[in-house]
């Protein structure tokens, strides 16, 4: 970035150096009392007499201004320096998307004035739309035009650039204008341009150079088709008001404004850029401002074919020479706007629009390498045609055989596969096992301590009828529970679904709590709150095995944390009985609570994803349903809700084993 004023001082005063010096070599040898053709020498009388005539019939048509010399300096005011044939004509392109700074006119008018008088210099200004009618009349001498425009008729009306604007927000004149993208700040779902694909975007209008043709080449040089990924554009014209309003309210996704646009509404208006979410900013300090595409020029001001190259020197070294403008902004030598032709040539527009219609002579000839390499590949693939269909009578017989083999090796696989069925399901069984075998414990060492008492008293002879029947009644219901603990293993083997009880729930999930404080899973503190008397239709054996499940998968959370903590509520609410486990783990969005919710998704690297599946079947055989919710700060909170129901009674099985230690006494 410049950021010396004595610099760009210095530069000027070097360049008006240069150019008086030119100026001065040019006006030499001149009288301005003899007449001059149009590249200003100087004819002698006879000349002049034999070429009055073709001279007046060659401008006077035209109108086009000539310079006749330097005045006195006692003429009266407004006259100018210098003196003109004709009036000196200067189009200025009206206001588009991108707006040449009002100071930078003015000026330039100002400096017009001084060197040639205001009765001598007319203004007009063009639109956009007949610069090329306006040009063709050739009634201008010189034009002030921005880079699109003057790189669209360059080449047809023979403009030539003698100098360029350069603004103090560049660092060259030949990297000024660019297109910005934003979004609202609410929107997650873009935060690069290459998240504005197919959306929703607010543009000033289509023929925009800084508003909208900048910001197409920017997609084209990302490997997009601009006019595919930027179909959904709304235009606004030159009210970036609008589109800002457009954005903010959600009526858009994406806003696009010329560079420095947003900066002028802040310093203009007391705009705050803040409000909005900037896409994708270059950093490499090339133009002072927030922009997101490629730099391009500005701007010109151009000599029109048949100026008074003479003239053309002296206007030159007027823009060279003029007085710093209170913004920074002046006029440089002109730039190359190499950058504006490659942006017509990508999309196809301007000076290269017929490239972008086909032509089917222009495609063979732009694609004669293609179409032979084409006709080869036919060739080739005709030849290759004829092996391979002799191939194909061999092939036929292997085909037929490897397909036998096949259809063999696809019943072995399906053999293979239900050997391995029947080998999870013993494995299941195995773990079922593992985990009743402490049930079995206790109504089989009841019936155990029944029967001893009963043969003591036998030998004794101390036994009664009474006393006889209750021990047997008690062998008997010992016994009847072991075999439904039994049939419970088979059921599951058999994935048969367990029935429905009313029993107190509080047992299953203070049972499954102290199951997993004995495995040692983990050091975190457990902290509950699990009142009596939780009554519902339940199987205690798979409310057990749902809340040890979700237990297991809070303490997985749990790991490298060190203040770790689950905790397990359960009250009513509403018509269900809620079971909370919550642990303070790492923090995680709901979002990605809701995918790991889903079957065969897990968050652990060798997981199946089948924890919270099971959880779930359980909870839905009992008519319940599973949440799973994200902290506040960190961690989850997994709710169980079950069906409650009302109970007077309550029998205690753990009376069992005391009846029997006081019947053996």
């Amino acid at each position: 970035m410049r950021t010396w004023n004595a610099t760009r001082s210095c530069r000027r005063w070097i360049t008006g150096i240069a150019l008086a010096a030119c100026m001065q070599s040019a006006f030499a040898g001149l009288s301005f009392d003899k007449p001059y053709d149009a590249s200003g020498n100087a004819l002698d009388a006879e000349s002049s007499q034999t070429d009055a005539n073709f001279s007046v019939a060659q401008t006077q048509p035209l109108g086009r201004a000539r310079l006749k010399g330097a005045v006195d300096d006692k003429l009266e005011l407004g006259q100018g320096q210098f003196d003109l044939t004709a009036p000196l004509r200067i189009g200025i392109q009206k206001p588009g998307d991108y707006l040449f700074d009002t100071e930078v006119v003015e000026k330039t008018k100002q400096m017009l004035f001084r060197l040639f008088g205001a009765r001598n210099v007319v203004f007009e200004y063009i639109a956009t739309s007949d610069v090329g009618s306006e040009l063709s009349s050739n009634r201008l001498d010189f034009i002030l035009t921005d880079a699109d425009t003057f790189s669209r008729h360059e080449t047809l009306e023979s403009l030539k650039a003698i100098a360029s604007i350069w603004t103090v927000r560049a660092s060259d004149p030949v990297e000024t204008v660019g297109a910005v993208y934003f979004t609202r700040p609410s929107n997650r779902f873009i935060n690069t341009p290459d998240d504005m694909i197919q959306k929703r975007i607010a543009a000033t209008d289509p023929r925009a150079f800084g508003g909208y043709l900048v910001a197409q080449r920017d997609m084209f040089q990302r490997g997009y088709v601009p006019e595919v990924v930027m179909a959904n554009t709304t235009f606004y014209g030159n009210q970036p008001h609008k589109i800002i309003e457009a954005v903010l309210s959600g009526e858009q996704d994406v806003g696009i404004l010329p560079a420095c646009t947003l900066e002028y509404l802040a310093y203009k208006e007391g705009f705050d850029i803040s409000t909005l979410k900037l896409l994708g900013l270059r950093k490499d300090g090339l133009l002072r401002c927030s922009y997101s595409t490629s730099l391009y020029p500005l701007g010109y001001f151009a000599a029109t074919y048949g100026t008074d190259p003479v003239l053309t020197k002296v206007v030159s070294a007027g823009l060279f020479t003029m007085e710093s403008m209170q913004n920074g902004t002046e006029w440089s030598l002109p730039v190359s706007n190499r950058a504006v032709h490659d942006l017509f040539f990508d999309l196809k527009i301007g000076p290269y629009e017929h490239l972008g219609r086909w032509n089917f002579v222009r495609f063979v000839r732009d694609n004669a390498k293609t179409f032979v390499g084409i006709c080869l590949a036919a060739l080739f693939v005709f030849a290759y045609t004829i092996s391979l269909s002799i191939l194909v009578r061999r092939r036929t017989n292997m085909l037929c055989k490897a397909i036998e083999e096949r259809d063999s090796i696809e019943a072995m696989v399906k053999a293979s596969r239900d050997h391995i069925n029947n080998l999870e399901r013993t494995g299941i069984v195995g773990q079922m096992s593992t985990m009743i075998a402490h049930e079995l414990k206790q109504p089989l060492g009841a019936i155990t301590n029944f029967a001893n008492g009963m043969l003591r008293r036998v030998k004794r002879g101390n036994i009664d009828e009474a006393t006889l029947t209750q021990v047997l009644e008690e062998i008997v219901e010992q016994g009847t529970r072991a075999s439904e603990i039994v049939n419970r293993v088979r059921a599951y083997a058999k994935h048969q679904t367990p029935e429905l009880r009313l029993e107190d729930m509080s047992l299953a999930i203070e049972k499954a709590i102290e199951t997993f404080k004995r495995s040692r899973r983990t050091s975190s503190e457990i902290s509950t709150i699990i009142p009596p008397y939780l009554w519902a239709e339940i199987d205690a054996w798979e409310l057990e095995l749902a809340v040890l499940n979700l237990l297991k998968n809070a303490a997985d959370s749990l790991v490298g944390v060190e203040d770790a903590h689950i905790e397990v509520y359960v009250h009513p609410e509403d018509r269900f009985w809620r079971i909370e486990v919550a642990d303070n783990g790492a923090p995680i969005t709901q979002e990605q609570v809701d995918k790991f919710m889903q079957p065969l998704v897990t968050s652990k690297k060798h997981g199946l994803g089948l924890g919270l599946s099971i959880v779930g079947n359980i909870v839905e055989r009992h008519h319940g349903h599973l949440t799973g919710l994200a902290n506040a700060d960190r961690g989850v909170t997994m709710i169980v809700d079950i069906p409650r129901k009302e109970a007077e009674t309550d029998q205690n099985s753990s009376q069992n084993e005391t009846k029997s230690k006081n019947f053996s006494a």
